[in-house]
């Protein structure tokens, strides 16, 4: 098929909007901040999982229960290594084995990642299982739940579960956020922040 516009490539770009050629870049933009809770409000759920908060409680009641909670925000997280399980045919019960890190905002190395997936359903949305386990320096705790994979694609942040097992963070609950942070990299790098109490 031919439009008439093959012999003047400059006819072609004029005849775009702008803002259509620019759609992609638009889609693909670092958001400043992709978590749709803040990391106070992210703490204070945890610290209401934890028990040692009552939600509606005063801004005294409020700074107390914070003082309790490791916030940690502002990390990178990269696949270092990862080994899909499908027999040859992706799909539901696809399993997988990964690796990560988690980088800090300098770009230094804070923990690294166990963990696994399997995928519950390809339609309408893709959703896995995730479990995995993530070592500090100063602790380790495991997380788990229920993942979007569609709506994350589609700029969405994902929650898991997290439970203390050692360290600073022995005995303390709470969540961590994901979210696509660049998806130029192959893979995709990833923001990620964890509140513990």
């Amino acid at each position: 098929m031919t439009t008439g516009l093959e012999d003047n490539p400059q006819q072609t770009t004029d005849e775009i909007d702008q803002r259509a050629r620019d759609v992609g870049a638009d889609a693909q933009r670092e958001q400043e901040d992709p978590s749709p809770l803040d990391p106070r409000a992210l703490a204070l759920a945890a610290a209401a999982a934890a028990g040692v908060y009552t939600p509606g409680g005063g801004e005294q009641e409020q700074a107390a229960a914070l003082d309790r909670c490791v916030i940690v925000t502002g990390l990178t997280e990269k696949i270092e290594k990862l080994v899909v399980h499908d027999g040859g045919t992706p799909g539901t019960g696809t399993s997988v084995e990964y690796t990560d890190a988690f980088f800090d905002a300098d770009g230094n190395r804070v923990a690294t990642v166990q963990g696994s997936s399997i995928v519950l359903t390809m339609t309408p949305h893709m959703w896995q299982y995730h479990q995995s386990r993530a070592q500090l320096d100063d602790g380790v705790f495991e997380a788990q739940g229920v993942l979007d994979c569609t709506a994350m694609l589609r700029g969405g942040t994902q929650l898991f579960r997290l439970t203390g097992t050692e360290g600073r963070y022995a005995g303390k609950v709470g969540f961590m956020t994901l979210a696509i942070e660049d998806p130029t990299q192959k893979p995709p790098h990833y923001a990620t922040s964890f509140v513990l109490c």
